[in-house]
């Protein structure tokens, strides 16, 4: 698990997708959980290492268009430039 803290600019990103497309595929699933996974007073969000590997595939292993640019805005600053959280991880 990690932690990260986003802030106001990287969570009104994240809000950016309606709730109501939940259900329409795997990216929007996977932006609305987390925006209402986010503490939106801490701006906290715990992600694990499910979670990490999919905003990396979702950022990098398609053609490079809107979804991909809005995950590195919300999570660049956090995760790092490959979105995987390996520079935030503790050495085993």
């Amino acid at each position: 698990m990690l932690t990260v803290f986003l802030d106001h600019s990287e969570i009104a990103e994240l809000d950016r997708q309606r709730p109501d497309t939940r259900r329409r595929g795997g990216w929007q699933y996977l932006i609305v959980t987390l925006a209402q996974s986010v503490d939106r007073s801490t701006g906290r969000l715990t992600l694990d290492s499910v979670t990490l590997d999919r905003l990396h595939k979702y950022a990098f292993e398609y053609k490079d268009g809107g979804w991909q640019t809005r995950l590195r805005r919300i999570f660049g600053r956090t995760l790092g430039p490959n979105l995987d959280g390996t520079t935030l991880r503790p050495a085993a």
